[in-house]
């Protein structure tokens, strides 16, 4: 997720680390989910996709036992460094409303 002043998200970012299967064209592997709000979410990747492709994700939100498939478009892309792994950002594109309600349940509890 791009770098936006907290007071300017639509949600706070809240801190998961949930393993996801992200695919894109004909690129298919297993990431890690490191930061989600109700806009987007940062993942962690050894193989990055282009900034605006679109990528299907399947994973699952810490307690709770559904799997979710969500779409997104990648908006930025970050190489490992010091302080985060390599990975990128992405925004939602109309992902489902038990999907949503499960990160609002993910931030009564931070």
């Amino acid at each position: 997720m791009a770098s936006k002043p907290a007071e300017k998200r639509v949600s706070p970012r809240i801190p998961i680390d949930a393993p996801a299967v992200v695919s894109w064209h004909n690129e298919k592997l297993v990431a890690y989910v490191e930061l989600v709000n109700l806009a987007g979410m940062y993942v962690a990747a050894d193989r990055l996709p282009d900034i605006g492709e679109y990528i299907d994700l399947i994973l699952s939100l810490p307690g709770d036992p559904r799997s979710f498939r969500v779409r997104a478009s990648v908006v930025h892309t970050d190489r490992s460094s010091d302080i985060r792994r390599s990975g990128f950002g992405a925004r939602f594109e109309r992902p489902p409303l038990g999907f949503l309600d499960a990160i609002r349940d993910l931030e009564k509890g931070h």
